[in-house]
């Protein structure tokens, strides 16, 4: 088990020089725990522990130690106690690893664990008691490990009694027959098979089994529905199937979400069923074109698809094809050679397909891509290879492509504006996210997860009150979770009171209806005029970009240069806000 060097120093530290060793200096524990010294070139000579003496001249110098960077990884499972220094990128000592410190960190793992054991454990049982139907989960022998209290009711007997023992032996003693759970770990796969009970009752079970890594079947989870009545047979059947995928399909959400711990903030029916879709295509490589519109959060659906997919541990690159001068987005896409045009880099560029070598690439608004290029980005999903501007040596990659755009790429083929070829290469699994009028039930809870974002990020406490919500609920948000967040940051900034009112909302979230946003635009309090014109051409920017789609298209809408527009967000987002 290997683990990142950062995740366990000790980063309470005072690097000393040798020379300031004969000071009468005694330290708090506060301050550090542990003592580097230095020698006259600022090299490390030595570790000294204030757990074992705050006077610095009794405590007893550790010199065997090994210098490690702090991205580097160090195998847990053969760890021999040995201390560690960790290296910063400058070169300078920024923690210390010891045994204490590996401890510390297995304790803390130990217990994030058995919390989630525990909530697991709370979740098993409150659905193991929650239905008329027998649940019941035996080892890999038959030897059952949970069974829930319906059990009584069919078998006649209480769970408890049944702990333990083997589905073999209560076959023989005629508690039932046959036995599901017996046909699965003989035959190693799913069994339906209806079971007569010594009670008098008649069961429908499904029994499924669980493998791990080697092949051999770890649990085994069955489900005993009474279908005593034959009349009911057909609609239980059908029931318990539903019943089951409903089950796998929850499993293998909560497995992902658990695993790749993503975030992905959604309530509603739609994005459920999205959701399923995107999980599945996740899991394999085929190319994925995301529709929506501006703001709807395509660049974060394909970051958790990145995420939870098996390249998650290579490179997300991402790209906004409507961003970039049409002259420079062949350079950025594939990289150039040394002396490739004016103005380019003496040793050359690699470009973002190389860049994301092994991982995902996201091409953003490719509906803005120049037909030239898109030639050669067809060239690259079909063989997997390019030559740089100005090059002529063949790079190989390997690239799984996510392409995003709010326009329709049919109507655009149909135009002439797209080729139908490059159309059909990306239009594998189209995948459209709804606008956010579409799914009101998702408001409230974004409007609650942005609140905290930004509550932590600017170091207030501010909440939304009920009527704000209602508001949110009847604006239709033109500018989808883009302008919700926008809002929510600005009322967090701006708001006087803790408690956001629907005097802090926006002229056009009080309406309950978009105004025109062509019109001009608004400030909600009085304040001084140089920051009045600062937030309304912050303003006016932001709507540009909701508009346009992009700082490119932002940049034409008002008239001025893309850097322009760049500039003066960092400015105002790094000040104003």
């Amino acid at each position: 088990m290997r683990e990142k060097a950062m995740r366990f120093m000790n980063k309470k530290i005072l690097p000393v020089k040798e020379a300031d060793l004969d000071k009468n200096v005694a330290f708090d524990p506060k301050d550090c725990d542990y003592i580097v010294v230095l020698n006259s070139d600022c090299l490390p000579l030595k570790i000294l522990s204030l757990s074992e003496n705050f006077d610095i001249k009794k405590c007893s110098p550790i010199t065997s130690f090994r210098i490690i960077g702090e991205h580097d990884s160090i195998d847990i499972k053969n760890y021999n106690g040995e201390f560690f220094l960790v290296n910063g990128n400058r070169g300078e000592i920024k923690g210390v690893i010891t045994y204490k410190e590996i401890i510390s960190f297995m304790l803390n793992s130990i217990k994030s664990i058995k919390n989630e054991l525990d909530l697991v454990k709370t979740d098993l049982e409150a659905f193991m008691a929650c239905s008329d139907d027998l649940a019941c989960i035996t080892d890999g022998s038959g030897s059952k490990v949970r069974i829930s209290s319906s059990c009584e009711k069919l078998y006649g007997v209480k769970p408890e009694s049944l702990i333990g023992k083997n589905v073999k032996d209560l076959e023989k003693n005629g508690m039932y027959f046959p036995s599901a759970t017996r046909m699965v770990i003989e035959e190693k796969k799913p069994v339906t098979v209806t079971q007569k009970t010594k009670t008098g009752r008649k069961l429908l079970v499904t029994a499924t089994p669980v493998f791990d890594e080697q092949g051999g079947i770890k649990r085994v989870v069955s489900i005993s529905k009474d279908i005593t009545d034959e009349e009911k047979l057909k609609t239980e059947l059908k029931q318990t199937k539903e019943l089951l995928q409903k089950y796998e399909k929850e499993l293998l959400s909560l497995r992902i979400a658990h695993i790749k711990n993503s975030e992905i903030i959604y309530r509603s029916r739609a994005m459920e069923k999205l959701m399923e879709t995107v999980n599945k295509v996740a899991a394999v490589e085929s190319t994925v074109l995301i529709y929506g519109e501006t703001g709807v959060g395509k660049e974060v659906l394909a970051k958790y698809i990145h995420n939870i997919s098996d390249r998650s541990n290579g490179p997300f690159v991402k790209i906004n094809c409507g961003a970039i001068p049409e002259n420079l987005l062949e350079a950025e896409l594939f990289g150039y050679e040394k002396g490739a045009f004016t103005g380019a880099r003496s040793e050359g560029k690699p470009g973002l397909f190389e860049v994301a070598d092994k991982g995902t690439l996201l091409l953003d608004e490719v509906s803005e891509l120049p037909l030239p290029l898109q030639v050669k980005l067809l060239r690259v999903l079909q063989e997997k290879e390019f030559i740089r501007v100005g090059g002529i040596k063949t790079i190989k990659v390997d690239v799984r492509i996510i392409a995003a755009s709010n326009k329709d790429l049919k109507e655009l083929v149909k135009d002439g504006k797209f080729r139908q070829d490059l159309y059909y290469r990306l239009n594998v699994v189209p995948i459209t996210v709804p606008p956010l009028r579409e799914r009101p039930e998702d408001i409230p809870i974004l409007a609650h997860h942005f609140l905290n974002l930004f509550n932590e990020k600017y170091g207030r406490s501010k909440q939304l009150t009920n009527e704000v919500i209602e508001a949110f609920m009847r604006y239709s948000w033109p500018g989808n979770v883009r302008e919700l967040e926008n809002v929510i940051e600005r009322l967090v900034v701006i708001s006087e009171d803790n408690y956001i009112t629907k005097k802090d909302l926006p002229v056009e979230l009080l309406n309950g209806e978009e105004t025109n946003k062509s019109e001009g635009v608004y400030v909600s309090e009085i304040m001084p005029l140089k920051k009045a014109s600062a937030l309304v051409e912050y303003q006016l920017i932001k709507r540009a970009i909701e508009k346009g789609g992009s700082t490119y298209k932002a940049a034409e809408i008002l008239g001025v240069d893309q850097s322009t527009i760049i500039r003066k967000l960092k400015k105002f987002e790094s000040k104003l806000l």
